[in-house]
């Protein structure tokens, strides 16, 4: 069973490794540092359990949680009680509280396998819940268009420029159409007329983010939520 450790703190992915080592079938695939990390590292890696803090930088582990349309296994490890009833309502597995003992981790360990058990499917890449590629309908031809290789993409009145690494295309389509067909844990609104790619992002600097090739505005309106997300 794959697993990774999103936590801020180095210390948290110690205790965790040692405790799992003893568990023969728990192979760990990823330690990331915050939530930023863990959404790239989904995007590459078969993941069936995330062991998940809450309080971190940039991203805190429940609004994390959220974006994944399709989440794997999680077990929460925090130092504050006050957001298990939250956390239970998004369906995680268990609640480990900082800190906390081997026996402990050996009960949330147990409640993983009936889980797992119960569920056999719920396992996946981020990648699963929505398609890695689109098809794009441009004036003359239809475009196969690889996620990853959209950098940004502009409103263009009743059509969207899109910004790929080789070539921009012009797409018959709203922007607030892609708004909701692309995957939110990868995209993102940040003006009336411009939604970016997370993994382009290269600085953020003041009202502007920058990509390869690019400066994109930030609308008024954006910042908090792009703050929420990112900061």
């Amino acid at each position: 069973m794959n697993y990774i450790i999103v936590d801020d703190e180095p210390i948290a992915h110690t205790i965790i490794e040692d405790y799992a080592v003893s568990l023969t079938d728990l192979i760990l695939v990823g330690n990331c540092y915050n939530a930023i990390e863990a959404i790239s590292l989904l995007q590459k890696e078969q993941v069936d359990l995330i062991f998940l803090d809450i309080e971190m930088p940039k991203l805190k582990g429940l609004d994390f949680l959220r974006t994944l349309t399709n989440p794997p296994m999680i077990v929460i490890t925090s130092a504050y009680s006050e957001f298990a009833v939250e956390s239970y309502e998004l369906e995680v597995c268990d609640y480990l509280l900082k800190p906390f003992s081997f026996e402990r981790f050996l009960k949330s360990y147990t409640k993983i396998i009936k889980v797992k058990e119960q569920v056999p499917k719920k396992t996946a890449k981020a990648t699963e819940a929505t398609s890695s590629s689109v098809f794009l309908k441009g004036d003359k031809e239809t475009h196969h268009v690889k996620l990853t290789d959209i950098k940004y993409l502009e409103s263009y009145g009743s059509y969207t420029k899109l910004y790929l690494k080789e070539e921009m295309l012009l797409i018959h389509e709203s922007i607030s159409h892609f708004e909701t067909m692309l995957p939110a844990d990868q995209f993102i609104r940040i003006h009336r007329s411009f939604m970016v790619n997370i993994f382009s992002i290269k600085s953020i600097v003041g009202n502007q983010i920058r990509l390869e090739g690019a400066n994109i505005p930030i609308g008024q309106s954006y910042k908090s939520m792009l703050k929420n997300r990112l900061l």
